[in-house]
């Protein structure tokens, strides 16, 4: 399913272009292969921030078990990758070193999952009877280098992180194959719907390119070095931050696909319990905690009711319709 579509991007240069058009290709072969797919989640061009530090992930593939990062590289040339993990583009025949995207990749993973566990009790369920909170230090997470269909590879030993674009998709159901097993990490069906929104809620859009030059190295794709800064004055919103507010408030904030986290079922009940809210599952009997995650601002939000009508307010001031029980209750 995708989540977060690539935003079209107009580049003043002719380098930049063709980082984006690789992160084109990536988006395009993970919405034939998941576009229909209800466990696994892909978010395009995710922008996330955490005390100042900002995670700029190409593609982030959420699937039951953990997180996928697919990190696009646009290669005219040849890479090569030696045993030490060293990596070496090559252009008209001249060689010259470059960071691992595979580190950088991790490095953007780590700081997400930092992000994800400052609100672990707003996202995950508590276990083992509600008696233990659960955390997302358990879950995998792997990360992918994509390189362009037209580029080459040479590496020497294996480097199962490294694969041509349009092998990703194999690569994201092998991993997810293998991550299953007894005593795994598992998210429940309500845990996956609050994470994609939260996540789609905390993407921070960058400023407009602008023509800054690239390095002519054969290897094309976002380089953090140059992002353009934005510069904002203190009291005032940037250009990028108003249009983004504007954008939010004319989306219409739906009701989140709820589900128990038992057996999946939709037929459920808002009821009140001693711990506050929660949906009874009419099919199996089961509970399942009721944490509406705001769609706007991505902050926590508090249940109210009017007759059948549950409706969610966060801190920030927005409300959005979040269930209605059956009329038999």
């Amino acid at each position: 399913m995708i989540v977060k579509e690539l935003e079209p991007q107009a580049y003043p240069n002719s380098f930049r272009r063709a980082g984006h058009e690789a992160e084109r290709q990536m988006a395009h072969y993970l919405k034939r292969a998941f576009g229909d797919d209800r466990y696994k989640f892909v978010l395009n061009n995710l922008r996330v921030e955490r005390e100042g530090e900002v995670a700029q992930l190409d593609h982030l593939v959420v699937h039951r078990h953990g997180l996928i990062v697919v990190e696009s590289k646009s290669v005219a040339g040849q890479i090569s990758v030696n045993e030490q993990g060293e990596w070496t583009r090559w252009w008209k025949g001249q060689g010259r070193g470059m960071a691992s995207p595979i580190l950088q990749a991790r490095r953007q993973l780590d700081l997400l999952v930092r992000l994800l566990s400052d609100h672990t009790e707003e996202l995950l369920d508590r276990g083992v009877f509600g008696l233990r909170q659960r955390r997302f230090d358990t879950m995998r997470r792997d990360v992918l280098v994509a390189i362009s269909d037209g580029g080459r590879i040479t590496r020497k030993g294996t480097l199962a992180e490294v694969v041509k674009a349009d092998q990703v998709p194999d690569r994201v159901r092998e991993i997810v194959g293998a991550a299953g097993g007894f005593g795994a990490f598992a998210f429940s069906d309500a845990e996956l719907t609050r994470l994609t929104a939260f996540l789609r809620t905390r993407h921070q859009p960058l400023a407009a390119p602008t023509a800054a030059t690239d390095d002519i190295s054969g290897v094309h794709g976002p380089q953090e070095e140059s992002v353009p800064a934005v510069v904002s004055t203190p009291g005032l919103a940037t250009p990028g931050q108003v249009r983004t507010a504007q954008e939010r408030q004319s989306q219409a904030c739906p009701t989140p696909d709820l589900g128990c986290r038992t057996c999946g079922s939709a037929e459920l009940t808002v009821l009140y319990g001693k711990y506050g809210h929660y949906l009874k599952c009419r099919a199996c009997g089961g509970n399942t905690p009721a944490k509406p995650i705001c769609p706007t601002c991505g902050q926590p939000g508090r249940l109210h009711k009017a007759g059948r009508e549950f409706t969610a307010q966060c801190s920030g001031g927005h409300s959005w319709p979040y269930f209605t029980n059956p009329s038999d209750t």
